[in-house]
């Protein structure tokens, strides 16, 4: 089984007053027929990072690296929109 990357393809943003959501797109990408992408809160980053590091699946080092950025995520970003890419 091959490995799975973890990318980033953008984020859903909280619209402002009176204003829709919207789906703001960070740097070029294709997309395929049939692939997936999946929304992923703050709080679920978080709980799967504690569930990981429980699981012994990552070091304490890398899971504080992975948690400052999670919460360096703004609180009007709902998600970000992810897919896993084969390397």
């Amino acid at each position: 089984m091959a490995k799975l990357k973890r990318k980033v393809i953008g984020s859903v943003v909280k619209g402002r007053e009176g204003k829709n959501d919207y789906i703001k797109v960070r740097g070029t990408h294709v997309l395929k027929d049939g692939q997936f992408l999946n929304l992923e809160s703050k709080a679920t980053q978080l709980k799967k990072l504690d569930e990981a590091v429980a699981a012994n699946k990552l070091s304490a080092d890398l899971a504080e690296t992975i948690k400052t950025r999670v919460n360096k995520i703004p609180d009007f970003v709902r998600f970000e929109v992810v897919t896993l890419e084969e390397e």
